[in-house]
């Protein structure tokens, strides 16, 4: 079909289409990709031409792909899910940025004794995420065999694991993003020890200790859809925080995901379990003087899903996290069912990398179905979140667990 316009009867056409293609998480860690919008200006019809353009451009649009919503990926062939896309809210376009800010800033002055471990944490915001360096008397300070940087989920921590004489001056944390900077100090001076190993001056808060983890999270298995709670018992002889992870990524409470706490148990309450709720789970407790944190594995069992190879490892019991004394040792199991059909091989993870055997330090076995970790002469060093993945040409199993020192 033909169409003449004839110069003194011009129809003009405008549409214009608006989409919006963004991704934003909400406090539950929901991650959703909104459909795109589409709205069709034009004047008022004169002729045949505009209907044709609007129809053109209903067909482009009935041709993009459908965004969808994050939580599981389509290969389970449409397994349950949860889905929060209704509940959600379109952010206005940058107007949510804003720059870095610290929820608590640092004390501006801090007396600590000779020969103690010294800590500065901090907790920051902004948006987008803000950089964090840390700074003695204006020199960058980075992580070495004494000094420890971290910066995780919001939270920047400097540690000290021996303060010396030397060590005092003023320690600056600064966090900077595209929108700004902003930045919080202290003053250290440190005291020296007198016969009784306090400080002269009788630091104020020198008694008191950071919170412990005295019952650990314990690994389990559970079946999709059923309620789970994960429980863990702190104490401390000071106020401390307590944020919950989940493969190291904070857990926003929820109506999903609700924190409770009774006394001194601590418990992550999942409402309904879900596939994608599988993985590692880590309760961390700090507060000035120090942190705790306790983790364990958590195993989602979907009816109806293929079981696993026969012969590949399986978890009879898992290894357990501990809180030891320093100088201590610390030693963990794990037990594998009988009748994997080869030899098994086990791998020992410490916060991300891989643990060799040390003389006199660090000992590996692997024999038949037992799988331990040896650990002599405990130290702050050896302090962190662990995994151990035993494997074979049939299939593998991971199973993780924590070490505190105090």
């Amino acid at each position: 079909m033909n169409l003449i316009f004839s110069s003194s009867h011009k129809n003009e056409v405008h549409f214009s289409l608006i989409a919006f293609n963004k991704r934003f998480v909400d406090h539950s860690q929901r991650v959703v990709n909104p459909q795109p919008t589409v709205k069709i200006l034009e004047p008022p019809s004169k002729g045949g031409a505009t209907g044709s353009a609007k129809e053109a451009a209903e067909a482009l649009l009935e041709k993009k792909p459908k965004q969808k919503a994050y939580r599981r990926s389509d290969s389970t062939g449409g397994n349950r899910s949860r889905s929060t896309t209704k509940e959600l809210a379109l952010p206005a376009d940058d107007s949510l940025m804003c720059p870095p800010s610290f929820l608590s800033g640092l004390n501006p002055n801090m007396e600590v004794i000779d020969g103690t471990r010294l800590e500065l944490k901090v907790s920051v915001k902004g948006d987008p995420s803000p950089q964090v360096i840390w700074t003695k008397d204006g020199k960058e300070l980075a992580s070495n065999d004494i000094i420890e940087v971290k910066y995780k989920n919001g939270v920047a921590v400097l540690t000290v694991n021996e303060i010396y004489p030397e060590d005092y001056g003023k320690y600056t944390c600064k966090a900077t993003n595209a929108k700004g900077s902003v930045e919080t100090s202290t003053n250290v001076k440190v005291t020296p020890k007198t016969s009784n190993g306090m400080s002269n001056g009788g630091a104020a808060g020198a008694s008191q200790t950071q919170p412990r983890v005295y019952r650990h999270l314990q690994s389990s298995l559970s079946k999709d859809g059923e309620p789970v709670t994960l429980e863990c018992t702190i104490t401390g002889d000071a106020t401390f925080d307590v944020v919950w992870l989940h493969n190291e990524k904070e857990i926003k409470p929820s109506k999903d995901f609700n924190y409770s706490s009774k006394g001194n148990t601590y418990a992550l309450e999942i409402s309904e379990v879900f596939p994608e709720d599988e993985g590692t789970y880590t309760c961390e407790a700090f507060n000035d003087i120090g942190e705790c944190f306790t983790t364990c594995s958590l195993y989602v069992e979907v009816p109806g899903d293929p079981q696993p190879p026969i012969g590949s490892p399986k978890l009879k019991n898992h290894p357990k996290s501990l809180t030891v004394n320093r100088g201590d040792s610390a030693a963990f199991v794990a037990e594998l069912e009988a009748g994997a059909a080869e030899p098994l091989n086990a791998t020992w993870m410490k916060d991300g990398k891989e643990l060799k055997e040390q003389p006199m330090k660090i000992k590996l076995s692997c024999k038949k179905t037992l799988v331990s970790l040896n650990i002599s002469d405990s130290g702050s060093g050896d302090a962190g979140q662990y995994a151990c993945i035993v494997s074979n040409s049939k299939g593998d199993v991971k199973a993780a667990f924590s070490l505190n020192v105090h």
